[in-house]
């Protein structure tokens, strides 16, 4: 999972937000409630921190939002990202949000501003208690964001493999033939001893394989019909070498359902095993069953459309958080702008010297009324926007969509996992049956 800090800035506002969104470091930038150059939006935030009572010397925040190398794309990245802020500030924060890709831990800068827009109130007076930390509630919003997008998170808890939505999404991009890959390749490992079995194997089943831990391009593999050698790296990273190592050390430890009978010299107790293994396949057809799966044939297209299905479920939560997006920017603009219009329509009732000494003491929010509005017009250009109520009225139509989504998603992941462990028992078990005499082969007919 991704790790997070949060740093309080409390001279450096606007040179903090110029690096963040330096062009050479940030593949993507997202502002909200805010826009312009560093110094725009350093004053923006300073017109809000006006409102607020408790100004203290902290100006605003900086959360840093790092993965692993290899975990995720900077699409991916950035989105956690968003989502972080989505569950942190729930649109009640402006903040400037910068992915950088120019180092191997690809991360998410947040800088954001102190003063909640709703009740002016600081972050730290909200958040950052001694019984509930704001660094320990940004962690687990985090990690509970990881886990909805299937970035380094636990698919299968039994034997801890993990694989990334964005895996499945590239199949909806022409890239299904890699997800086959994938799956060919998920069901050598869970069969595996040693790293050494499982490159013998993978040359058993008609996947070229190269491997030379000397090169950079350490592990490389071809299907056939494959054109090309792909590389470990672009499978993602679960198929790099040292974690394909480390999936088949948690595959040989938890993943047998299946007795072996050959350690016990007893036959009474080999017996006991022979039950035991029948009572343990038996389960597992059953669960094949109430997955509308009647044989182990149907096992393989059934599993590749769950991953075809996720693609395309997390291919829509990411067009549905774009739209949520949107409309909480147009939500707070309509906010600033009925906040500040009392101020634009009282500054307009004078004139003269009044009017200028007015514009003077008000200026912050003048500006406010005028920045607000001119992106309003921008967005309807026949100046009727729509309401705060109405606005937040199609978000929360979103909100549900998106929850309904997830809920799929999460499903299809427990199915995933069940299918798995049916196949990967009553695999061990007619494996268990190879050499006996037919008579005893009892599950043969599970073929």
């Amino acid at each position: 999972m991704a790790t997070t800090s949060i740093h309080p800035i409390r001279v450096t506002e606007a040179k903090s937000v110029q690096y963040i969104t330096n062009p050479e470091k940030a593949e993507r930038v997202t502002c909200y409630g805010c826009n312009g150059s560093a110094e725009d939006i350093s004053h923006q935030f300073d017109m809000l921190r006006a409102y607020g009572k408790n100004m203290g010397s902290v100006l605003s925040y900086q959360i840093i939002q790092s993965f692993a190398p290899n975990e995720a794309t900077a699409e991916q990245v950035h989105q956690a990202g968003l989502m972080l802020c989505d569950k942190l500030f729930q649109g009640k924060y402006k903040y400037v949000l910068a992915t950088h890709s120019d180092t191997k831990h690809i991360h998410n800068h947040i800088i954001f501003c102190k003063t909640n827009m709703e009740n002016y109130k600081a972050f730290g007076t909200l958040m950052d208690t001694k019984r509930n930390p704001a660094w320990n509630k940004i962690r687990q919003l985090s990690d509970e964001v990881c886990k909805e997008m299937g970035l380094s998170v636990v698919e299968y808890e039994e034997i801890g493999k993990g694989v990334s939505h964005y895996e499945w999404s590239k199949q909806q991009q022409g890239s299904s033939w890699k997800a086959q890959l994938r799956y060919e390749l998920d069901c050598i490992i869970q069969r595996c001893d040693t790293f050494e079995e499982f490159l013998e194997k993978c040359r058993l089943n008609g996947i070229e394989v190269v491997y030379n831990p000397e090169k950079v391009i350490s592990l490389k593999f071809r299907m056939q019909g494959q054109q090309r050698f792909a590389r470990a790296k672009t499978l993602g990273y679960y198929y790099l070498p040292e974690n394909i190592q480390r999936r088949i050390e948690q595959f040989s430890h938890h993943r047998k359902m299946i007795i072996d009978k050959s350690r016990f010299e007893s036959k009474g107790l080999q017996y006991w095993a022979d039950i035991q293994n029948m009572k343990n396949v038996a389960q597992m057809i059953n669960m094949l069953e109430s997955y509308n799966v009647h044989s182990t044939k149907e096992l393989k297209p059934t599993t590749m459309t769950i991953m075809a299905r996720r693609g395309m479920i997390t291919q829509s939560i990411e067009n549905l958080d774009e739209k949520i997006n949107d409309l909480s920017e147009q939500i707070e603009l309509v906010r600033q702008f009925q906040r500040s219009k009392p101020y634009h329509d009282k500054y307009k009732s004078f004139s003269g010297r009044k009017q200028k000494e007015y514009a003077k003491n008000n200026a912050l929010v003048l500006d406010e009324y005028k920045s607000a509005g001119s992106q309003l017009k921008s967005l309807y250009p026949d100046g009727k926007f729509l309401s705060e109520t109405s606005l937040d009225r199609q978000r929360q139509a979103l909100y549900g969509e998106r929850e309904k989504l997830y809920k799929e998603y999460h499903y299809l992941k427990k199915e995933y996992a069940d299918l798995d462990k049916a196949s990967r028992t009553i695999s061990d078990y007619l494996e268990s049956l190879r050499g006996e005499p037919e008579h005893r082969r009892r599950k043969g007919e599970l073929e």
